[in-house]
């Protein structure tokens, strides 16, 4: 299972949101992530779902799981162009993530979640 690269393509729209938490949740499972780790990874993952959705005209939003002998990485792309009100459940969203996952990356583009496995 090492150096795995699951890709995901869901509709950009919120109702998909629990999809992405149940794979994240299946890829944990097998990664071999206890209850609690995998419970924060999906939390994250919905987390970093809303932040992917924006307003961008994009239809769909693509999410990489990739697999490798001590983490998950997995990075998705998102809209940094919202507005200001937004920026503070932005922030939000951000904070948890941060506080649920080992690393946590952003770009103008791309969330990148990183959650070791010991």
């Amino acid at each position: 299972m090492n150096n795995d690269i699951i890709v995901v393509t869901i509709p950009k729209k919120p109702d998909y949101t629990s999809m992405i938490r149940l794979i994240s949740s299946s890829i944990g499972n097998k990664v071999g992530y206890n209850i609690d780790e995998i419970e924060d990874l999906k939390v994250a993952m919905g987390e970093a779902c809303i932040l992917s959705y924006g307003k961008s005209s994009d239809e769909s939003i693509q999410i990489e799981f990739e697999i490798h002998k001590d983490k998950l990485e997995v990075s998705l792309c998102w809209d940094t162009a919202v507005s200001s009100e937004e920026n503070k459940e932005a922030a939000l969203g951000r904070m948890i993530i941060e506080s649920l996952m080992d690393e946590a990356y952003y770009t103008d583009d791309e969330i990148r979640l990183i959650k070791y496995i010991d």
